[in-house]
C-alpha cells in the first residue's frame, strides 16, 4: 500500500480506489483502527467515487511522533489537508470520518471550509464547553495510542463554529450509542445544512455494524447533495 511524505518525518500510509476522474470521498478512521476499518465501504463508495482512507498519524503504517503534544486535532485536520494536496483532491471533496475520524473531519472544515464539498459525520460530536475528564484507556501505551488520546482530551469546542458551517452535512448515530447521544443535540441544532440518519439497533461503530445501511446512507445522500434536495429530515433504518 503506499505512502506519501506530508513533512519531513511524517509519512502517511494510504488508500486510492475508484474512478481518478470521480469526486474525491475522504474518509478518517476511529481511535485505535486503521484505513481497513473502511473496507466494508470500499466496494460499495468506490464504484463512482474517488475513495481516499488513511492511516492517522500514530496508527496502522503511518509514523507515530514521539512527542504526545504534537497531536492535535488542527495538526491531524492538517495531515489530511497535506494529504488531499499531495493527491490533487482537495477541490470539491466530500469529506468524512468515523468517531475520532469524524472529530478530525470537522476540524478540517472548520479550517479549510472553502472548496469542500460535503461533510459525513459518522459515530462523532462536538466536545462540549468543558473537556472530558477522561476519554478512554488505550490497550497500549504507544506514542500514538497516547498522542491520540491527548488530541482528543485537548481538541478545541467547534460548537460555536456550526452555525458558520454552510457545508451539507450527514451525520449518522446509532440509535444505543452511549457515547454520543447525550451530545448530539448540540451538533445537529447548531448545523443549518444537515440530513441526521439513526440506524436502528446499533452502538458505537455503525459503519462496520450495518455497513449496507451505512453506505446507502451515504451514497442516498451524496445524490440528494447534487441534485440541491432537501437534508433537513431525520431518518430512521
Amino acid at each position: 500500500m503506499p505512502r506519501i511524505e506530508i513533512f519531513e518525518g511524517m509519512r502517511v500510509r494510504y488508500d486510492e480506489r475508484g474512478p481518478k476522474d470521480g469526486r474525491a470521498l475522504v474518509l478518517a478512521h476511529g481511535f485505535g483502527v486503521s484505513l481497513e476499518m473502511w473496507t466494508p465501504q470500499m466496494a460499495a463508495l468506490s464504484a463512482e467515487y474517488r475513495l481516499i482512507t488513511w492511516d492517522a498519524r500514530g496508527h496502522g503504517g503511518s509514523s507515530a511522533l514521539e512527542d504526545s503534544e504534537t497531536y492535535t486535532m488542527p495538526a491531524l485536520a492538517a495531515d489530511l489537508r497535506a494529504i488531499l494536496e499531495k493527491l490533487d483532491a482537495v477541490d470539491g471533496a466530500v469529506v468524512g470520518g468515523m468517531s475520532f475520524g469524524g472529530q478530525i473531519a470537522l476540524q478540517y472544515a472548520v479550517d479549510y471550509t472553502e472548496g469542500i464539498h460535503a461533510l459525513i459525520l459518522s459515530d462523532s460530536t462536538t466536545r462540549g464547553p468543558t473537556p472530558p475528564d477522561t476519554i478512554f484507556r488505550p490497550s497500549e501505551d504507544s506514542p500514538g495510542a497516547v498522542g491520540s488520546m491527548y488530541a482528543m482530551r485537548t481538541r478545541p469546542d467547534l460548537t460555536p463554529d456550526l452555525p458558520n458551517l454552510k457545508i451539507p452535512t450527514l451525520v449518522i448515530v446509532g440509535d444505543h450509542d452511549e457515547m454520543i447521544l447525550s451530545g448530539l443535540d448540540r451538533l445537529i441544532d447548531g448545523l443549518p445544512h444537515r440530513r441526521v440518519v439513526r440506524l436502528a439497533n446499533c452502538f458505537h461503530g455503525t459503519s462496520g455494524q450495518r455497513p449496507t445501511a451505512w453506505n446507502t446512507a451515504v451514497l442516498e445522500f451524496l445524490e440528494d447533495v447534487d441534485e440541491e434536495g432537501a437534508l433537513g429530515e431525520d431518518i430512521v433504518r
